[in-house]
Formats: structure tokens, sequence, C-alpha cells
């Protein structure tokens, strides 16, 4: 989208105030096709097929449809979700030539900021963004209170089918409250991310985008293998090499000690695995950390990410089950806490890949691309992030990784990382880069 452009861009918002909470957010792009135009009776059309079939799979996916009443609850009301159609100028195509990060918060139903109190807020928000071409974005909130970011993909999957017509559907699994029943006496400080919230501070935050293909995938794994580990995941590799660009750029910093942080999926660490269709929020955190001083290799981060993440298997996820739940939560808390050093610099990765992002089609192809919200470019409440997505050819992947500013400099110029990273391309030709030999 060109400048002058940027500049017209406008929203249409229905005339309802909507509350932001603690959450996932994905953006669905999809480029127009030849039956799409921007005209008022096509755009109509489309919006009516997806509140349609929206509507149907809310009946299966029914918390999605409620009001948060408080830490342990949702008010199923079937009032449905907040569902916004907004008119964007210019052409998606123009856009995805050189994404303006800074402007995918202007597709997303509300603003963002950093709000625990959940109370009176929706599950789920939508918002329909259609561009002058017929190219429209599809943007979607959900609150972490109540689902993770693979329940929400299972849910626009499930859309996406009800919009096509299909006869197929995906019932998801309610089976958490069982698993995991309510822990009424649990304090309400006392949760999960209690100790991740120790490192939020203020600051100007930059987002960037870093794109690594399969060759510079395949590379990395190369350095990375070690009689420790020697078949490291794509996950694993490329989170440690961010790890230790990250600690080149912040060495002299005022801690000593570097923190990472990975977002563990519980469902696949029982035996046997659960379902992906289990409907909540199955999140734990693990920890890894090592010093800021010590030019450690990719062999060592990798063998450091890995055990972080098997100290979470089958029999930490059974010590929550314990009776009356509580006892073995606790313990659970108490094992991660004394992983958290108070004094560190902390780097938090989430991965979205294998989600099946790709796989969503509401009847007019597959998105050309997939993004998170950017909460950043201005004084936010936040820390320094990671987020893993696969590339729409599914053997790359893509890192948002969003910066306190005053290290973004020397990371984007890391000569390593220039090497094996394309940095903010195209979505139409991510992750293509020539490696140096």
């Amino acid at each position: 989208m060109e400048k002058k452009q940027e500049k017209e861009e406008e929203k249409e918002k229905a005339g309802v105030k909507l509350k932001w909470i603690w959450s996932d957010q994905l953006l669905l792009y999809f480029p127009a096709n030849p039956d799409s135009t921007s005209d008022v009776e096509f755009i109509s059309h489309r919006t009516q097929l997806l509140k349609q079939s929206l509507s149907l799979c809310l009946t299966r996916f029914y918390p999605f449809a409620g009001i948060i009443t408080d830490s342990l609850s949702v008010d199923c009301n079937d009032e449905g979700v907040p569902f916004v159609v907004a008119k964007v100028k210019g052409c998606l195509l123009n856009f995805l030539e050189h994404p303006d990060l800074r402007l995918i918060q202007s597709f997303l139903p509300c603003a963002f900021s950093w709000d625990e109190k959940a109370q009176g807020s929706n599950v789920v928000m939508i918002q329909v963004n259609f561009f002058d071409c017929g190219g429209l974005v599809i943007a979607i909130n959900v609150s972490h209170n109540v689902a993770d970011g693979i329940t929400l993909c299972t849910f626009l999957k499930d859309w996406g089918l009800m919009a096509q017509g299909s006869s197929q559907e995906i019932c998801p699994n309610y089976m958490a409250q069982s698993l995991f029943p309510q822990i009424i006496s649990l304090p309400g400080e006392k949760h999960l991310f209690s100790d991740i919230k120790h490192f939020l501070k203020i600051a100007k935050y930059i987002p960037r985008r870093y794109a690594f293909d399969a060759l510079a995938i395949s590379k990395l794994k190369a350095k990375s293998a070690s009689s420790a580990v020697e078949s490291p995941t794509r996950v694993e590799v490329i989170s440690a090499f961010i790890w230790k660009c990250f600690m080149v750029a912040i060495s002299g910093g005022a801690s000593s000690t570097s923190l990472l942080t990975h977002a563990v999926n519980l469902r696949r660490k029982t035996a046997p695995p659960l379902s992906e269709n289990c409907f909540g929020n199955f999140l734990w955190i693990a920890a890894a950390q090592t010093s800021n001083e010590n030019k450690t290799d990719m062999r060592t981060l990798v063998s450091k990410i890995r055990e972080s993440i098997r100290k979470i298997d089958d029999d930490f996820v059974k010590n929550m089950q314990r009776e009356k739940g509580c006892p073995g939560y606790y313990e659970n808390l108490e094992k991660t806490s004394k992983r958290i050093p108070k004094e560190a610099e902390i780097l938090s990765f989430s991965s979205w890949c294998k989600f099946g992002i790709y796989d969503i089609d509401f009847g007019w192809g597959r998105p050309i691309w997939a993004s998170n919200c950017v909460p950043a470019y201005s004084e936010s409440l936040l820390f320094n992030s990671v987020t893993l997505m696969d590339t729409r050819s599914g053997d790359g992947i893509e890192a948002l990784v969003i910066l306190d500013e005053k290290y973004v400099a020397a990371f984007e110029n890391n000569e390593e990382l220039q090497t094996f990273a394309s940095i903010d391309p195209s979505p139409m030709t991510q992750g293509k880069q020539v490696l140096n030999s």
C-alpha cells in the first residue's frame, strides 16, 4: 500500500465499545480471486456467508459466544460475538509487498492493551477487512483465559468448513474441566504467568520479521546436532539461533543472565497424547537460562531448550490431576518458578508451527499470509518476545521478534543473522534467500 493510500486507510466500525483482554490474535490474509469485487453486493454476500457459517460453529464452540464473568467461568449467554466489518482503501497485494506492521493493529476489532481484568469481556471478537481490490483480512481475538492458539485454529478450520457448506464438522472435546478441575482456593495472584509478569516493563518495542527458509534451517540443524540432541527440530534450532543473537545484542546489559521461556502444549505431553481438539488453554512454560557473557554455541543452547521442555512430561501433567488438584498444581508452579531468575533479560517464545494455519479455507482458497498482532512502535507494557509460525510453503519458519528499542540495532546488524534470515521479506516470497557459503 502506497504512502498516500496509507493515509486514506479508513474503517467503518459498529458503534460498540470493545474491551481487549489478554488474548491471542490471528490475522488471515486472502487475496482477491476472479469473483472478488469491492462493490456493496459482493461485500454483503461474503459478510453474510461468514456470519451464517460462524453461527453454526458457535453451537459447538459455545464458550466463544459468551462473556467472561470471573477467572474461573464464562457466561455462555448465546449473544454471539462482536463482528466488525471494515473497509480498507488500496490493494491487499500492494500491502503485502512491504507490510507496514503498524497498520496491522488497525485490522483488529479493538486496540491492543495489556489488561488482566477480563470480567465482562467477550471471549472472542472478529473483524473482517475488505480491501478495494476484493482481497480481505479476517482478524480474530480470543481470550487466553479461555483458549489457546490450538483451540483458536481448530475453531477457524471448522468455521472454514461451514463456510464451504461441507457436511464435515470439527467437534471440540471439553474434557479439560474433568482433567483439570477448578481450584477455588488458588489465590488470584498465583498462576502460571505470575513469574513472567515480573518482567513486564514500559519501553518502546520494535517488531521485525525474520524468515528462515528450508536451506537455512537445514544448515542450522547441522550446526546444532550433538550427542545430546542428535536430531534437533526446526523450532529448537530457530529458537536457539535467535536466543544466541539476542545474547550478543544485549551483552554488556544490566543483567548477566539470559532467560528463554517457551510456551509448551500440554496436549502433546501426556501418554497417550490428548486430541488437538481438546478445547481450552493447555499451556505451560518451559524455562532455560545461561550467562550473557558465555559465548554459548548452538549445540549447548539447543540442548538447554530440549532439556527444559522435556521436564514437562506425562508425570508433570498427571501431578496437576491429583485429588483436589491444588497441591500438585502448586508443586508444578514452584518447580517452574525456581527455573526463572528474578534478575535476567527475558526472551519469551511462542510457537504456532504445525497448527495447520494455512489449511484454513473459507471457500476462496488458503490464506496467502498469516500474522499475529504487533503491539509495538510506541511506549508499551511488554517484554522481549518471539512468535514462530510456519511459512506458507510449510518448510520454513517466520519469526516475529519484538525487542526493546535499545537492542534492535545490535540484533538486526548481526552478520550471522543476516546470513541465515531474510529481514522483513514480502510474505509472497518469504524465506527466499541465497545463503553465503
